[in-house]
């Protein structure tokens, strides 16, 4: 037998060993914090993924940081939607699943309180942006970027502010209470801002 062929019988087989224990701590962050009322920290978080804290820091700065990447990963498909789909309808389906995961998931109250720590504590502010909103504002820029494209979009449209005014409504009713997170809200948002971008 030749050494590559004992190399080969030798090598193990499956996913990398660092990519299983950092998809343990995702599950654990999620879990933890989905499943309590307080925000879990890096000690409980390791505990239950059965790393060390260093390991812990050696892939993310911040307890926040881990945790919404954790959240994330459980909540991906919120945010993800075929580029088959005209871009009106995959954005209207991107605000009505933040809606439902806001209103109906206990990720909703979570967020609430990491946006309320967040305006004294600087890396938890990094990690809502990085590992929270700019995925899903890439994701709704990315179908309105097809849409200037394919000419469904009007030219000239600024991507980045039309997800604004898309996403804001149902943050602002998370926050302040002031009206419900309703079932058609994000049919109505949608229908005041298409106009103002569709040809």
């Amino acid at each position: 037998m030749n050494s590559v062929s004992m190399k080969s019988e030798g090598a193990p087989r499956g996913r990398p060993r660092s990519v299983e224990r950092r998809q343990a701590v995702l599950d654990a962050a999620a879990e933890l914090a989905l499943g309590s009322e307080t925000l879990p920290t890096m000690d409980a978080i390791a505990t239950r993924a059965g790393v060390s804290r260093t390991t812990l820091y050696k892939w993310w700065p911040s307890s926040a940081a881990v945790l919404l990447e954790g959240l994330l990963d459980r909540f991906h498909a919120s945010i993800e939607f075929d580029d088959d789909l005209p871009v009106r309808t995959a954005l209207t389906a991107q605000v009505e699943a933040l809606v439902h995961l806001l209103r109906d998931t206990p990720a909703g109250r979570l967020l609430r309180q990491l946006m309320s720590a967040s305006i004294t504590d600087a890396a938890t502010a990094t990690a809502l942006l990085d590992q929270w909103m700019e995925p899903r504002r890439h994701a709704a820029i990315g179908h309105l970027e097809r849409g200037i494209a394919t000419g469904e979009v009007r030219a000239g449209t600024d991507p980045a502010l039309v997800v604004d005014a898309l996403f804001a409504p149902a943050y602002h009713r998370l926050i302040w209470g002031h009206a419900p997170l309703d079932d058609d809200l994000a049919e109505h948002v949608c229908a005041l801002v298409w106009p103002a971008i569709t040809t």
